[in-house]
C-alpha cells in the first residue's frame, strides 16, 4: 500500500508559516511591533491584504513586491508535529502530492525533513499540473504499479475528485485551524485529528 499526503494543513498546521513569514518580514524591517500588526490582522480579517496594510500603518517604504517575495521564499521555522512522525513511519511506501509554488514548498519540505520519510515529493508546480487534476496521482501509480492508494488531505474543494476516480481510498483531515474546516467533506472518512488517522491507517494493510 502507498499512503500519500498532502502538506499543507495535513501533515503541519498552515498557519506555522504564516507565523514564521510574518516573523520574517518583521526581522527583516527591524521592527517587533510589524509582527504583532500582522498577526492580528491575520486572526481579524484573513491574509488577503495583511502587507498592504501594515505598509499603509506604519509608512513603509519596502514595496509590496519585496515583501511577498520575502514571506514567500523564506526558510520557515515550522516543525513536523510527533503525530505525522509517527504517520510517516508507519507508511511503508510514502509519497507527497502538494500545491503551491515550487520553491516555497521545497521549503517547507526541507524544513520540516520530511526527506527522511517520503519516499516520491511531487511538488505539482514543478510538474505544470496541479489538483485536482489525475497528472500528480497517476505519477505515483506508474511510480508504484499495482498497489493500493491512500490519499490523506484536508480540502474537498479539490483534493479528492482525482483519487477517487482512480480508485483510490480517501481521508479528510479536518484541520480544526485549517482554512477549509467549514467546507463539507466528500472524501471517504473523515477524521478530526491526526491521532485518528494513525488508529485508521493499520485497517487498510
Amino acid at each position: 500500500m502507498v499512503i500519500v499526503f498532502d502538506l499543507d494543513d495535513t501533515l503541519y498546521d498552515e498557519v506555522d508559516f504564516v507565523k514564521s513569514g510574518f516573523l520574517e518580514i518583521s526581522e527583516y524591517l527591524g521592527d517587533k511591533r510589524y509582527f504583532e500588526f500582522m498577526w492580528n490582522e491575520f486572526q481579524l480579517n484573513g491574509s488577503g491584504k495583511v502587507f498592504n496594510k501594515l505598509i499603509e500603518k506604519f509608512d513603509i517604504k519596502t514595496p509590496l513586491n519585496k515583501l511577498i517575495e520575502i514571506y514567500r521564499f523564506h526558510s520557515p521555522r515550522i516543525t513536523l508535529p510527533k503525530e505525522s512522525k509517527k504517520l510517516l513511519k508507519i507508511a511503508k511506501i510514502s509519497a507527497l502530492i502538494t500545491d503551491g509554488h515550487y520553491i516555497t514548498q521545497q521549503n517547507k519540505y526541507k524544513a520540516l525533513k520530511l526527506d527522511k520519510y517520503i519516499d516520491l515529493p511531487i511538488f505539482t508546480d514543478f510538474h505544470h499540473t496541479k489538483k485536482p487534476e489525475l497528472k500528480p496521482f497517476q505519477m505515483v501509480m506508474e511510480k508504484y504499479p499495482n498497489k493500493k492508494y491512500i490519499y490523506i488531505s484536508d480540502n474537498p474543494k479539490k483534493d479528492f475528485f482525482a483519487p477517487k476516480k482512480l480508485g483510490w481510498k480517501t481521508i479528510r483531515y479536518k484541520n480544526p485551524k485549517g482554512i477549509y474546516k467549514d467546507i463539507e467533506n466528500n472524501a471517504d472518512i473523515e477524521v478530526y485529528s491526526r491521532k485518528e488517522i494513525l488508529d485508521i491507517i493499520p485497517k487498510f494493510y
